[in-house]
C-alpha cells in the first residue's frame, strides 16, 4: 500500500472528488480498487492507494475533470493507523454520515450600542495578548498569545502539566487570568455575559455531562441552557445521537456508557448550539481509531461553516487535522505554524538507523549528541544531524566500535512526533539553562 499526500488550492472541492470516486469504487467491489481510502488532514489529503503510478494519474485525472488546478502529489510511507483504519473501513459496510443541521449565523449582527463589542475584523473569534496564570508560587501559564479565526482550527500540542487545559479555561473564561488581555467573539470585558456564552461551546477532557440523567435527558437539558430554538431541538437531539450511534438507546443513564461513547455524546452536548467559538479538551480520548476519524470530520464540517475551534490533543497524528499548532513548555508559547511549516523549520536533516541493539544504540548517541538530537521508535532510532555527509559516517563509526550492527540506514521527512519531541525538549534545555543560571547579586548597600 502506498500514501500520497494530495495538497491542493482547493482543498475541501478534491476531498470530495476523490472521496466519491472512493466511495463508488468500494460499493462496485471492485476486486482492483485504484482509491483505496482518502482521509482529509489540515493542509493535505492522505490516498491510500495499491498501485502508485494508477493512482497518481487519477487523482489527476479527476482533478483535471473537476476543473480543479492541478494538485501537488508526494508520496510517503503508510502510517499504521492509515492502513488501520482503511482496513477496518474494507471491512465495514459504507455509511453516508448526515450533516448537522446548521442555520445561517449573522456575526454581523451585535448590538454596537454595547462598548464591549468592538470591530471584529481588530481581533480574531479567538484572541490572547501576553495572558498568564500563577497559582501561588506556580506560573501555569507564562506570557501566551495566539489568535484564531472563525473557520480556523488552532491546536495546542505539549507534555502533561505543559498548561495547555489552564489555558483552554483562560481563553473560555472558566478561569481569570493573572495578566494579560483577551477578546472572544469581538468582545473584549464582561466575557461572562450571557449573550456571549451562547456563542461558545466547551468540552472538557472530564465527562461533564449528568451520570444520573438518561441521554435523550441531558441533551434536552443542554439545549435549555444554551438556549436553543424549540423549533430546532428535535431535529438537533437527533443529529447527536445519530452522529454518537447511539439512537434508539436515549433511556440509557449516561454514566452507564463507555469512554468513547461519552466522549462523542460531550462533543454533541457542545455543539448543540451551534456555536460560533468551539474549545475542544482532548476530545477523542478513550475514543477508537475509526470514531476518532468520524469525529474529526465532524470537526471540519463545523470549521467549514465558520466556527473557530481551538483543541488541545495527545496524538500527534490528528494534530494534522489543524490548519495551525501551538507547542506548549512549562506554559510558554514556544512554536506556532500549520503543520507543513513546522516541519518545514525543524533544524537538522532526519535520519532513521536500524540497528539490532537499539536499546545499546540509543545510549550511545544519547552520551554522544544533544539529548533532542536522539529518539527511539518501536524498531528504529531517530538521529538529527545537521550537516549529514560529514557527520553521518561518524555517527555510524561510533555505533560499529560499540558492537553494534546496522542494519540500514536512510533520510526520512520530519513527521509531526519527531518535531514535538525535538520542539519540547530544547525548549525544557532552555528553561533548564535559565533556571540554572546564577542570578546577578541584587544592588544596595550592606547591613
Amino acid at each position: 500500500m502506498h500514501r500520497l499526500e494530495v495538497r491542493s488550492g482547493k482543498l475541501h472541492e478534491m476531498e470530495k472528488v476523490l472521496s466519491e470516486a472512493q466511495s463508488l469504487q468500494a460499493k462496485s467491489n471492485r476486486a482492483e480498487r485504484v482509491l483505496f481510502d482518502v482521509q482529509t488532514f489540515g493542509d493535505r489529503l492522505d490516498v491510500l492507494v495499491p498501485d502508485l503510478e494508477q493512482g497518481r494519474a487519477l487523482v489527476r485525472q479527476l482533478s483535471q475533470k473537476a476543473g480543479l488546478s492541478e494538485p501537488l502529489l508526494s508520496e510517503q510511507e503508510p502510517t499504521l493507523e492509515n492502513v488501520f483504519v482503511a482496513r477496518l473501513k474494507h471491512d465495514l459496510p459504507e455509511e453516508e454520515q448526515k450533516p448537522f443541521p446548521f442555520v445561517a449565523v449573522n456575526r454581523g449582527s451585535r448590538e454596537t450600542s454595547s462598548p464591549a463589542l468592538v470591530n471584529s475584523a481588530k481581533y480574531g473569534a479567538i484572541e490572547a495578548s501576553a495572558v498568564s496564570k500563577r497559582f501561588g508560587n506556580f506560573q501555569a501559564v507564562r506570557s501566551v498569545s495566539l489568535r484564531v479565526e472563525y473557520g480556523e482550527i488552532y491546536g495546542l500540542l505539549g507534555a502533561n502539566g505543559a498548561g495547555k487545559t489552564t489555558t483552554i479555561k483562560i481563553l473560555c473564561g472558566l478561569i481569570k487570568p493573572s495578566g494579560g488581555s483577551m477578546a472572544l467573539c469581538g468582545q473584549v470585558s464582561d466575557l461572562r455575559q450571557e449573550s456571549l456564552r451562547q456563542k461558545l461551546g466547551y468540552m472538557s477532557q472530564k465527562f461533564t455531562l449528568y451520570d444520573d440523567l438518561t441521554i435523550r435527558e441531558n441533551l434536552e437539558f443542554y439545549c435549555g441552557v444554551y438556549c436553543v430554538p424549540e423549533t430546532l431541538r428535535k431535529e438537533r437531539i437527533a443529529w447527536v445521537l445519530r452522529s454518537s450511534e447511539l439512537t434508539g438507546q436515549e433511556g440509557l443513564l449516561a454514566g452507564k456508557l463507555p469512554g468513547g461513547w461519552k466522549q462523542r455524546l460531550s462533543f454533541g452536548a457542545a455543539v448543540l448550539h451551534q456555536p460560533q467559538v468551539l474549545f475542544l479538551d482532548e476530545p477523542t480520548s478513550g475514543v477508537d481509531p475509526l470514531a476518532r476519524r468520524e469525529m474529526w470530520k465532524l470537526i471540519r464540517d463545523f470549521s467549514r461553516q465558520g466556527t473557530a475551534i481551538l483543541v488541545t490533543t495527545h496524538f500527534l497524528e490528528e494534530a494534522e487535522n489543524c490548519n495551525n499548532l501551538g507547542f506548549m513548555v512549562a506554559g510558554e508559547l514556544v512554536a506556532e505554524g500549520s503543520p507543513s511549516r513546522i516541519k518545514e523549520e525543524q533544524p537538522g536533516t532526519l535520519y532513521e538507523l536500524v540497528c539490532d541493539d537499539l536499546q545499546g544504540a540509543y545510549a550511545r548517541l544519547k552520551g554522544q549528541l544533544e539529548d533532542w538530537r536522539t529518539s527511539m521508535f518501536a524498531d528504529c532510532l531517530h538521529v538529527v544531524l545537521d550537516d549529514g555527509a560529514s557527520e553521518l559516517p561518524a555517527v555510524l563509526s561510533a555505533l560499529s566500535a560499540e558492537g553494534v550492527k546496522i542494519r540500514s540506514h536512510r533520510q526520512v521527512p520530519f513527521s509531526l512526533e519527531d518535531c514535538f519531541i525535538s520542539i519540547v525538549q530544547r525548549a525544557q534545555r532552555a528553561h533548564f539553562d535559565i533556571a540554572a543560571k546564577p542570578q546577578p547579586p541584587q544592588s544596595g548597600g550592606q547591613k
